[in-house]
């Protein structure tokens, strides 16, 4: 799939000449200020962005702040353009979160190799946190943010796995975001489809109780939010290798 990137730039030479450069490669998503960007970031959630300092409505700076620190977006890639060139002005957009801070005039080789190494290490994580998530607990380093958003989606998901009409879309509404931002933040974390995160917790919940309790394969299968056994014990081998019945023989004897 193509990757989407979002240019924030209240000129508008600079705009369509960074466009003009990268749209062969990428999707383009335009704002002229940073409130419009803000209001595309958030409904959109580009790969990446690049973003001017210096805007009208909302500066580069307020904006990148907001960016980071919102759960929806914080996970998004920003590179930063300006004209200033102190030292303390580039200290201060990366502490706002940008994670490159580039002087105008700018060469575009630069700037297209930053995106491309922002991207690729984001996709590094995203294969990383993937197989993390389904053997390990939520151990691996990611922003503060986004952490606080997977165990917080976790929590609700355990609380929940009883309840076979819990999904994706009751999910969402617990999180306060919209399904669609739902389906786009967590791909963008994780190469997983949240359905079939959703399917696996659920399987390994059932994985824990088949082991310690005395309960028949139906029983266990109700407990963990299937109506139907034999399509439990379907998935269940799928994941494990085994069916429900071999797993309890397997880790009760």
């Amino acid at each position: 799939m193509e990757k989407k990137i979002l240019i924030i730039e209240d000129s508008e030479e600079i705009r369509d000449f960074i466009k003009t450069c990268l749209e062969t490669e990428y999707s383009i998503l335009e704002a002229a200020n940073g409130l419009t960007g803000w209001e595309i970031a958030v409904n959109e959630l580009p790969d990446l962005i690049v973003t001017d300092v210096m805007m009208p409505e909302m500066d580069g700076k307020q904006f990148c702040y907001n960016l980071k620190n919102d759960e929806r977006t914080s996970h998004i890639p920003v590179i930063m353009l300006t004209a200033k060139v102190e030292v303390e002005d580039q200290i201060e957009g990366l502490e706002q979160g940008a994670d490159v801070y580039l002087t105008k005039p700018f060469n575009i080789y630069l700037l297209k190799t930053y995106i491309n190494n922002l991207i690729k290490s984001k996709e590094v994580l995203r294969h990383k946190y993937s197989q993390k998530l389904f053997f390990e607990p939520l151990d691996i380093e990611i922003g503060t943010v986004d952490k606080k958003f997977m165990e917080r989606l976790m929590r609700l998901v355990e609380d929940n796995l009883e309840k076979s009409e819990f999904g994706v879309l009751d999910l969402s509404k617990e999180l306060g975001m919209s399904k669609s931002v739902l389906y786009k933040k967590f791909d963008a974390l994780v190469k997983i489809p949240i359905a079939e995160f959703l399917k696996s917790m659920r399987l390994k919940r059932a994985a824990v109780i088949l082991a310690n309790d005395k309960l028949n394969v139906s029983e266990v299968a109700w407990k963990v939010g299937f109506n139907d056994p034999k399509y439990f014990g379907r998935e269940f081998k799928k994941m494990f290798g085994k069916s429900p019945s071999e797993y309890i023989t397997d880790t009760r004897s």
